[in-house]
């Protein structure tokens, strides 16, 4: 006990800390290198989280973030900490304590499957969309210093580039949170698999990785996807729940798309190549993810799996 403590109130210190390195990076300029190291850390201070969670239970979890919590108050100011509490500490906690749920069945023990895990976190990103369009609504200092910065920045780009910009502040922030929340929600999920991975290779883990190459998404959600993304292009109009939405339920299915590859590939010559080679495409070409999302989409009534789904002893994620 007393050393699952000391482990855990650690692993809070260390995601403090690397916040405040992120913090301290982005104060020193807006340049790319400065904008990728914040990136960086900020996905790196997740990872501690995860790590006390995954590897030694969810009341780890919850004496680290409330660890995290304190010590950026101090550091840091309250505010600060109450809102990380909210956007990193609790959805942590949440998908921790999914993810640690199981089933026994003739001694078999079953772990909460991927798809499922997925669906909470999809829920988590859409959640925090609604918090940032509160957030903005509540406080006018906020929306409008956010304006304020973004018209500066468009009217600096327009002196270097000579282009006119084709957003105004006002509009840039109200779609603003249609983004946000996909986007930290992305952090969020690739914290966790870089916490999972690292436990793994230490042999802390408390559940199996879950395969990527069995998630089934329901057919419900994809008719959810299909409808709000047809409602978004017939409304022609900046709607953040609406469009964040579209972009959560993009990625979940970019996730099904991925797993069908992974299945189908299993019968290509050159096999890790051409999965490196996606994997690249994909970052350089991100109308390839919209591509890969549809496969994963036309999984749920064609079944690509299942037709080209390797002998059992072939199968790997």
């Amino acid at each position: 006990m007393v050393k699952e403590l000391v482990v855990a109130v650690a692993l809070g210190v260390l995601n403090t800390a690397l916040v405040m390195l992120s913090i301290v990076g982005n104060a020193g300029g807006t340049t790319l290198g400065t904008a990728l190291q914040t990136l960086i850390f900020w996905i790196l201070s997740l990872v501690p989280l995860f790590v006390s969670g995954l590897g030694f239970g969810v009341r780890s979890a919850v004496i680290s973030a409330l660890t995290s919590v304190v010590v950026a108050a101090f550091a840091i100011n309250m505010d600060f900490a109450l809102a990380y509490a909210v956007v990193s500490g609790l959805p942590v906690i949440l998908l921790v304590r999914q993810a640690l749920l199981w089933q026994e069945s003739d001694g078999v023990r079953y772990w909460y499957p991927a798809d499922r895990l997925l669906m909470w976190w999809a829920g988590i990103s859409i959640g925090l969309t609604l918090l940032a369009m509160g957030l903005l609504q509540w406080d006018d200092a906020l929306r409008q210093a956010l304006i304020d910065g973004f018209d500066q920045m468009l009217v600096q780009m327009m002196e270097i580039q000579g282009v006119a910009p084709a957003l105004t502040g006002v509009e840039f922030v109200a779609m603003l949170p249609q983004f946000l929340g996909p986007m930290w929600g992305l952090f969020i999920l690739l914290s966790g698999c870089l916490a999972q991975g690292l436990l793994v290779r230490f042999s802390r883990n408390l559940r199996p990785t879950p395969e990527l190459t069995k998630m089934a998404l329901p057919n419900w959600l994809a008719l959810a996807f299909i409808g709000a993304t047809v409602i978004s292009v017939l409304l022609d109009a900046t709607v953040p729940l609406l469009g964040a939405v579209v972009i959560t339920l993009e990625i979940l299915f970019f996730l099904q798309g991925m797993a069908v590859i992974h299945v189908v590939s299993h019968r290509w010559n050159g096999r890790p190549f051409i999965l490196g080679a996606i994997y690249v495409a994909t970052v350089m070409m991100l109308w390839l993810v919209l591509i890969i999302a549809i496969l994963g989409l036309m999984e749920n009534w064609v079944g690509f799996r299942r037709r080209f789904a390797p002998a059992p002893r072939q199968e790997e994620d």
